[in-house]
């Protein structure tokens, strides 16, 4: 069988992580594991063969299973290697006929900047953009035409997702206001023509985001 991100168990992981009913750091039994994600012993040993693999998990004989903390070296490992897809991806993407995403992309963008600095729907404007975020790096990554890179892309952008939550200690919205800022200024970049301004300006942003998941 063979195991990819796409799967049932894996799925049902990041789901549990994601809604805290697991936790970066916890060490559970197998059986613990199985009740919390809905699955048999079989299945359960499937995912962990894939949960290991990606390093989200430890599988330690007679001890449990512990689930990775997002570490510094994690963190910085995961940009590395998103920095090494999307840059690529960008100079591709930048030579495609991508006005029609760059003007959708621009709106989305300019919304959230208005709705996160209103005193609204706090949680429905994070939602938003955290939707409009994913989307703007999976978009420039789909030009690869590479299903595998793109599912490891968005496990990267997933355990990212973990680690911020994890160190969160100052606003999200002040963050999310300085991502929509660094897009802003790469869609400006693509408007103009300017490859190389656009991929230093990517480059920008994720010096940017890696200190903010640091000193979070």
């Amino acid at each position: 069988m063979e195991l990819r991100s796409d799967n049932e168990g894996y799925r049902r992981f990041r789901e549990a992580m994601d809604k805290g009913r697991l936790r970066p750091g916890m060490v559970l039994t197998q059986n613990a594991l199985c009740k919390i994600l809905g699955l048999s012993l079989t299945p359960l040993r499937e995912t962990l063969v894939l949960l290991e693999e990606y390093g989200l998990v430890e599988v330690r004989p007679r001890t449990g299973i512990q689930i990775v903390y997002p570490e510094v070296a994690f963190i910085r490992e995961n940009f590395q290697f998103r920095i090494m897809i999307e840059t690529h991806a960008l100079r591709l993407f930048a030579q495609t006929d991508n006005l029609g995403w760059l003007a959708d992309m621009r709106e989305r963008h300019e919304q959230s900047q208005v709705e996160l600095a209103q005193l609204g729907n706090l949680d429905l404007a994070i939602d938003r953009f955290v939707a409009t975020d994913r989307a703007f790096h999976a978009d420039i990554v789909a030009v690869l035409n590479n299903s595998w890179i793109s599912r490891t892309h968005q496990r990267l952008q997933a355990n990212i997702g973990m680690a911020r939550l994890t160190h969160a200690r100052g606003p999200f919205k002040n963050q999310l206001l300085e991502t929509v800022a660094e897009h802003m200024r790469i869609i400006a970049s693509l408007e103009a023509g300017d490859i190389e301004a656009a991929v230093g300006n990517l480059e920008a942003h994720f010096r940017a985001s890696t200190h903010r998941t640091f000193a979070a």
